[in-house]
């Protein structure tokens, strides 16, 4: 069984390799395939029946994703007004200045249309939302575009595995207006957004709150940067995401505390054995629990792992672990093919093996050590590579900090939590007191984790650069975990030193790595010299908990192997430009930091970026040609010009937001020092740049624009694109390329599209 599910695993993972999506054909072909090698050839060479378990798992992946894809949103929609109706298909989440929500469309400019949307608002008359409504509103859409850089979160993954179709925001409008409410509308959301108001209304605000609604319901949305830091510092933030742990420990003391009641009724026991009530009780409580948290896909392998357990207990059947491990596995895969592409998928199934490969059929299981310390070791240990590679970080305080958080969250938080919420139904002010103790339980433990995150060896960054690398690793965890009487176990500790002491390739002495970061409608570079690494910009900032510098910028810089950053240059104060600085401060050593606006960074010391400065690293020429002392209240004219030329005069010419005033001072102070080889566009494209002079001064043979898609100023606009094309240059968009990387030596490398180079079936094109 195990062997037949994995690989069906290995078919459903096929698919995600390609990209593109077969078309329905593939499905009859890999089906009858299948069908003919089981008739013909399983009973001759019976491991040809893994290869049918392949072919199954590649058609049905392929069959799940057509469905999904049954709509899509047409180019021509685009950008324009359109008139929908359908349900809010989520809780709506508020935020200081704009409200979001899944919507469930029925209807759009008229015609039948079933599919999920994901939709965001900012007009005050309709701030009152609740899930299940069914609304007519007035939208504007575009297709899922996520940004593609090395290192970072691929968004239209997440949205292909969530069923999300497009994104959209609504327009303000007489049209806009509710139209019914059925109780069957998204009933599960509906329970728990009063659920959520009611703890909201009767649990005093703290910096632990949040967590408190996290914990009963899974909604994280208000939780801050800091807390979320304090979890990844003590390798504690699955804790905070209701799955397995929680869902499994809460059926676990309603499995024992149910069948302990039932053996207390002689009746009873006459009509089922307690084993039985208890499971079937651990189970109701298992998918009441999910219920809260949405069924998340996470929940939903535990319900399913759950199921499985009771319906041994059902059939009164023995079952080993791994045939438990793999029924659930296939069962998820059967459910969501598609969860294969969620982190919760490998760390849920990957843990529950580790505890089983680590625990079982080993000796002297009834002393203190098993009972309490085991498995925290084997999670400990054996999650070190996978949490390194899916997180870029690794905890050394993680086994204290679990130690003491894992039984405080699970045997008297969370239980705490639930009965705060029962009792809500009932008596707000007895349900309030219960959630108050238990956010009160939270923030002594909080205390305790907040100290072991400010230790300043709690935390490293590590990046497994390779797959082979991570093999390396996994194979040295699996000997670590051997049993004791395994002589030489300990050589398993070998088997991480490529993990340890892996190189990272870095330019010759003369040479730089250039990349242009993928930051949406903003600017960000890194410049990379033999021993040096300068980043202009770090793009914007959405909110107090999103921007550029932590999301996109920092993943970047640790998946090069990069830990300080020897030169910031923020070219001006706009949000496109310096949103992000403030996270590339706290989490990277910054030497020096140039800008033309010291006062905004404040209170972090820098210094202005003045035309004449220069200086010169590993051979190659660094020197900013604007602006002026007398230029830097000029707003966008005010924005940092650098130069960047290596010793065989290759050149980068980076721009920041100087518009035509600005040009015309470079063409008539600095002309000889304009031509470059790679420049990034001035203004992002706009028309209030490129001047002809500055054109033809500068003569690039590649021009970049960064921009985001379909951004509201149309950046770049079409008069710029065609001054350029005029003069022969190569363009190159962000918003279509991804992440742009150069390697300019003797020569200039032709340019690396991320997007391009990455492309999977579900990213756009």
């Amino acid at each position: 069984m195990r062997s037949y599910t994995l690989a069906f695993l290995c078919g459903v993972l096929l698919l995600q390799q390609l990209t593109f999506l077969p078309s329905k054909f593939w499905i009859v072909a890999a089906v009858l395939s299948a069908l003919a090698i089981e008739i013909f050839f399983t009973k001759k060479i019976p491991y040809f029946r893994y290869l049918t378990a392949v072919l199954l798992g590649f058609s049905w992946v392929i069959f799940y994703v057509h469905l999904l894809y049954s709509w899509h949103l047409p180019s021509e929609m685009e950008g324009k007004p359109l008139l929908v109706n359908g349900y809010i298909a989520s809780i709506p989440n508020t935020t200081e200045n704009k409200i979001s929500f899944l919507f469930a469309l029925k209807k759009i400019q008229g015609s039948n249309v079933h599919t999920i949307i994901k939709l965001s608002l900012q007009d005050d008359n309709l701030k009152n939302l609740r899930a299940g409504d069914m609304w007519q509103f007035l939208i504007k859409l575009k297709r899922i575009h996520g940004m593609m850089n090395p290192g970072g979160f691929d968004y239209e993954s997440w949205a292909l595995q969530e069923g999300i179709r497009a994104n959209g925001y609504i327009i303000k409008s007489s049209e806009n207006k509710w139209l019914e409410n059925h109780w069957y509308h998204d009933f599960p959301d509906r329970i728990r957004q009063k659920l959520k108001d009611k703890i909201e209304a009767n649990l005093p605000e703290s910096n632990t709150s949040p967590w408190i609604v996290a914990l009963a319901l899974g909604e994280r949305q208000h939780i801050s940067a800091e807390n979320w830091e304090v979890l990844r510092n003590t390798g504690t933030n699955h804790l905070m995401a209701i799955a397995g742990l929680h869902i499994g420990c809460m059926s676990g003391m309603i499995f024992f505390l149910a069948g302990w009641l039932w053996r207390r009724v002689p009746r009873l026991m006459l009509l089922s054995p307690a084993q039985f009530a208890g499971g079937l009780c651990a189970l109701i409580t298992a998918i009441l629990y999910a219920g809260l948290a949405g069924f998340s896909i996470p929940a939903e392998r535990t319900c399913i792992m759950l199921s499985v357990v009771f319906l041994t207990l059902l059939m009164r059947r023995e079952m080993v672990s791994w045939q438990t491990w793999s029924i659930a596995l296939l069962a998820v895969l059967l459910i969501n093919p598609l969860s294969v592409l969620t982190i919760s998928f490998w760390l849920s199934f990957y843990s529950v093996a580790l505890i089983i490969y680590g625990v079982s059929g080993r000796l002297n299981q009834n002393n203190l050590w098993w009972k309490l310390g085991r498995v925290q070791w084997v999670i400990a240990v054996g999650l070190i590579p996978l949490g390194i590679w899916m997180f870029q970080q690794f905890s050394w305080i993680a086994f204290l900090a679990n130690s003491i958080a894992i039984p405080c969250v699970a045997f008297l938080i969370v239980p705490l939590i639930l009965f705060g919420c029962f009792a809500l139904l009932f008596s707000a002010k007895c349900g309030g007191f219960i959630l108050l103790l238990a956010d009160k339980l939270l923030a002594v433990l909080w205390h305790v984790l907040t100290y072991f995150s400010q230790l300043s060896w709690a935390s490293v960054y590590l990046m497994i650069p390779n797959t082979w690398v991570l093999l390396a690793a996994c194979v040295g965890m699996i000997i670590l975990l051997l049993p004791s009487g395994f002589r030489g176990k300990w050589f398993g500790i070998f088997w991480f030193l490529p993990l340890i002491f892996y190189h990272y390739p870095s330019p010759q002495s003369g040479e730089i790595r250039f990349s242009l970061l993928d930051v949406g409608q903003g600017l960000s570079a890194v410049i990379q010299t033999k021993n040096h690494v300068l980043v202009f910009d770090t793009g914007p900032k959405f909110s107090p908990n999103y921007d550029m510098g932590e999301s996109v910028v920092s993943p970047f810089l640790r998946s090069i192997g990069i830990k300080k950053i020897d030169m910031l240059v923020i070219s001006h104060p706009d949000n496109d430009h310096i949103g992000g600085a403030r996270s590339l401060f706290h989490y990277f050593k910054i030497l020096q930091t140039k800008t033309s606006t010291p006062e905004e960074l404040l209170p972090f010391s820098s210094q202005y970026c003045l035309r004449g400065d220069e200086w010169n690293w590993d051979e190659v020429n660094f020197k900013f040609l604007y602006p002026t002392p007398d230029n830097l209240n000029l707003d966008n004219n005010s924005s940092c010009v650098l130069s960047v030329t290596n010793k065989m005069h290759k050149t980068i010419l980076l721009t920041g937001d100087i518009e035509k005033f600005a040009e015309n001072y470079l063409v008539q102070n600095d002309e000889k020092n304009l031509s470059a080889d790679i420049l990034v566009a001035p203004h992002h494209g706009s028309k209030t740049s490129a001047v002809n002079e500055f054109v033809e001064s500068v003569h690039p043979r590649y021009v970049l624009f960064s921009v985001g898609y379909r951004n509201r100023y149309r950046f770049p606009h079409a008069s710029v694109i065609e001054k350029y094309r005029q003069i022969n240059t190569d363009l190159l968009a962000s918003d279509s390329s991804g992440a742009i990387q150069f390697r300019l030596g003797e020569n200039i490398s032709k340019p690396e599209q991320y997007r391009l180079q990455n492309q999977h079936y579900w990213n756009f094109r």
